[in-house]
């Protein structure tokens, strides 16, 4: 659900035990700010997986704003449901996979050189810098590969020794998506 809010009156309030209203503000100074909850949800689960601290570089945008900078017309920020993230002293892509597992079948992960685009629209949409919307290579797929499959292109190459385990299939679903983070790895530098 997405909430209005006032910077004067409100910037100062906790919506989530790491965030305040104001760092989702727009650049502009404006006082408006629109703010989505679940958006704020899901990034406290970001901070909350890292333990770092999380800067806001861009949120809520409105429409005057968003076109002075080159946003999309369409852009998720006007709603106040996308948030242009760092996480200390971790690489965006770690981020982004991160929230891949969080939100696999909807919303905006956008993947650049410093930061990550989260965004909450319905449907699923994927890309890498300022190119158009696509699957980006390194997230985590289901169709991707099968467990099997990775486990053994991993073996093969010496990334992990224990086959035992990870065929006996005694490990996590986060286990797995190192697993095929390796995998992706792998197979983007060959």
């Amino acid at each position: 659900m997405v909430r209005e809010y006032s910077l004067k009156n409100n910037g100062n309030e906790k919506i989530r035990e790491n965030f305040c209203v104001f760092e989702f503000a727009c650049k502009d100074g404006s006082d408006k700010i629109l703010i989505d909850s679940y958006l704020v949800y899901l990034l406290q689960k970001v901070r909350n997986h890292f333990g770092k601290p999380i800067h806001i570089t861009s949120a809520y945008r409105n429409k005057e704003y968003n076109k002075k900078i080159g946003g999309a017309s369409f852009s998720q920020h006007i709603n106040g449901k996308a948030a242009d993230i760092i996480v200390k002293n971790v690489l965006p892509e770690d981020v982004a996979i991160y929230l891949e597992s969080l939100v696999e079948n909807e919303g905006g992960i956008g993947l650049y050189p410093n930061f990550v685009h989260i965004d909450t629209r319905s449907k699923r949409a994927r890309w890498q810098n300022f190119g158009k919307e696509e699957s980006v290579k390194g997230f985590y797929e289901k169709e991707y590969l099968n467990p099997t499959d990775a486990i053994s292109v991993l073996i093969k190459k010496g990334i992990i020794s224990d086959g035992e385990k990870w065929y006996s299939g005694i490990w996590t679903d986060a286990d797995f998506k190192w697993l095929l983070r390796k995998v992706g790895t792998y197979l983007n530098n060959i």
